[in-house]
């Protein structure tokens, strides 16, 4: 599987959320690589939103909390992982090193 790990920094928006990505091409075989690492996601973490969504969702809960009014975070805004496939981009964003790691164990990556 080809994909490169990326530490977010600065220039990444998602950053206060999620501390590394795993990038995949356009070119080639990237979607086919990308979703197939998005299922293994799903199958090993549980289903998780779409970033933009994920962002979005979370904070209208989170503004809702402020007013108490009784509303949990939904399942769909998994904290240890989320995606996009902008016009740009295929990412998969992870929380921490932890899934990083085993993401890795499970996708040994080609040059």
């Amino acid at each position: 599987m080809k994909y490169s790990i990326k530490q977010l920094d600065g220039r990444y928006t998602h950053r206060a959320f999620f501390e590394y990505c795993a990038e995949f091409s356009r070119n080639q075989l990237g979607p086919l690589d990308f979703h197939n690492a998005m299922a293994w996601m799903i199958e090993t973490y549980g289903y998780s939103a779409e970033v933009r969504d994920w962002r979005h969702i979370r904070s209208t809960v989170e503004a809702r909390q402020k007013f108490n009014i009784d509303t949990d975070i939904p399942t769909t805004i998994n904290p240890q992982w989320s995606w996009t496939n902008g016009s740009q981009d295929l990412r998969i964003y992870f929380a921490t090193d932890k899934e990083v790691s085993f993401f890795k164990l499970k996708w040994q990556q080609e040059s």
